[in-house]
């Protein structure tokens, strides 16, 4: 299948960019992108609906490096589906209606979608064909399916997708900075290992008044060598990690995802900021479904596929299986992840809409929580990495501060 930008003539206007044509009259002209084989099989489905078609243009694709999509253009595709659903239209139909009003670069992109849904297939698997959500924004979108509550899980998928760009931006800042720390810090050791410390072995004749002194000198050198590789080989080692765990969260391998989860997990702010935007998420989505009148159970379960956190999704499970044997719906919400304030908001609601409005309040506390968190994971970091670089030249410095004693003592001689 190749993508084809297409400009026809049809006696009827066919998508809501559809202008009256000036060169003839009753006649509307359309410009779109679709998919097909070959130019010839456009023609002939244009003519066989009654139209005419004046260009069937090839378009080549982008490079692969540059055919992603960013975080706001999905929100506002999500949201575009959501407006078009809260209007009365089937969320299949609403899809269809948005890739057709799409003839911008992106439009190549979607038509995998408008393909699953033409040949029989269903919303979630078109969403999902569009490889651009992540595994709990389709969950959201799989349990409106099953529970026949589409608009509610649609509205819940948007607050969904929103949050967690809001969270990954915070997260994003952080790294950023620690990564721009850490890259000056493995430059000036490198510095240190590959230029100072040569000149400083080429010196280490010409100090010292006799042997001992000099091997002595020598001897420091050695050891600010080690120090140096200890550090750069270190920083290999923990590099190699890193891009092990992105592989695993890239290709989408929950084998290596659970392992890099349970390592960040237990990293000082970083879990803190990572645990607290999960609960932020995962309750929002929750209050969203709440507030629109869905029920508890499909709510929770909802939320509980929409989160990649253990510990967050174990939350949500509990408090389901718990709902189910009998228990009130506070009883089983209550957890340690809770504090007693949370707590209490929760044991105080009446209705489900309350209920609702309790968790989102939560979930603004957490989601600032989160975003201290990991403003303090950044500075933490930033310090981390000046000690770690300080080492290197504290030593190195040291090595200098004896050449230059050794050889201020030997002109002094």
């Amino acid at each position: 299948m190749h993508n084809f930008r297409v400009v026809y003539l049809m006696p009827r206007p066919e998508s809501l960019t559809a202008q009256p044509d000036k060169d003839l009259p009753g006649f509307y002209r359309h410009a779109t992108l679709l998919a097909a084989a070959d130019p010839g099989s456009i023609i002939s489905e244009i003519r066989q609906r009654g139209g005419l078609p004046l260009e069937v243009k090839r378009m080549r694709p982008k490079p692969a490096w540059l055919s992603s999509v960013n975080r706001s253009y999905k929100l506002q595709l999500l949201q575009a589906i959501n407006y078009n659903v809260r209007g009365g239209m089937s969320a299949a139909r609403a899809l269809e209606m948005v890739v057709d009003g799409e003839t911008g670069a992106n439009r190549g992109l979607l038509n995998p979608a408008l393909t699953v849904l033409r040949t029989g297939g269903t919303f979630p698997e078109a969403m999902t064909a569009l490889g651009f959500f992540d595994a709990s924004t389709v969950s959201i979108i799989e349990a409106g399916e099953r529970t026949g509550r589409m608009k509610d899980s649609l509205n819940a998928a948007a607050s969904h997708y929103e949050k967690t760009s809001n969270g990954m931006k915070a997260m994003f800042g952080a790294v950023s900075w620690t990564l721009l720390d850490i890259g000056f810090a493995v430059t000036s050791i490198i510095g240190l290992r590959f230029s100072l410390l040569p000149t400083l072995t080429k010196a280490a004749g010409s100090t010292g008044e006799t042997p001992a002194e000099r091997e002595a000198f020598q001897k420091l050198v050695d050891q600010a060598y080690l120090v140096n590789d200890l550090l750069i080989g270190g920083t290999a080692i923990l590099l190699a990690f890193v891009m092990f765990g992105v592989y695993g969260y890239a290709a989408n391998v929950r084998s290596i995802r659970d392992k890099a989860d349970a390592v960040m997990a237990r990293i000082p702010s970083l879990g803190t900021a990572l645990l607290n935007g999960a609960i932020s998420t995962s309750f929002t989505v929750a209050a969203s479904m709440l507030r629109g009148g869905v029920p508890f159970l499909p709510s929770a379960g909802t939320a509980a596929a929409g989160t990649e956190h253990r510990e967050v999704r174990e939350f949500w499970s509990n408090a389901v299986q718990r709902v189910e044997t009998g228990e009130t719906i506070p009883r089983a919400l209550s957890s340690p992840m809770l504090n007693s304030s949370e707590a209490m908001l929760i044991a105080s609601h009446n209705t489900q809409r309350e209920l609702g409005e309790v968790l989102e309040r939560i979930a603004e506390r957490r989601d600032g929580i989160a975003l201290s968190a990991s403003k303090k994971f950044a500075l933490w970091m930033f310090i981390a990495s000046m000690l770690y670089s300080g080492i290197a030249v504290m030593f190195t410095l040291y090595v200098v501060y004896v050449q230059n004693k050794q050889m201020m003592s030997k002109a002094s001689g």
